[in-house]
């Protein structure tokens, strides 16, 4: 999505859709989950990431990777590894305590 001039109408819109689908999981997940639980927003966030990366949508054989990938989908994944650190680590302190 990052490469939004080269993409087509197609790839436009179904991105798009993605990005806004992601958001709204996010957005319900942080709504209805427990106050006692932490909502598990990583899955989410790594979709958005994978989704956001400029490979995703290109046609070859380039791939998505961490050295290939613009600032803001690093940022975006780093969130994503620690929310679920952070998920497993809450859920972990549950079952022990």
């Amino acid at each position: 999505m990052l490469n939004w001039n080269y993409l087509t109408l197609r790839q436009k819109v179904g991105g798009t859709l993605g990005v806004v689908l992601c958001l709204l999981v996010i957005l319900m997940l942080f709504r209805y989950t427990t106050p006692d639980k932490t909502p598990p927003i990583g899955v989410p966030l790594v979709i958005l990431g994978w989704l956001l990366h400029p490979a995703i949508f290109t046609y070859g054989k380039q791939k998505v990777t961490w050295r290939g990938a613009p600032l803001l989908v690093k940022i975006v994944w780093a969130a994503a590894i620690t929310a679920l650190l952070v998920s497993v680590t809450a859920g972990v302190g549950r079952m022990l305590g």
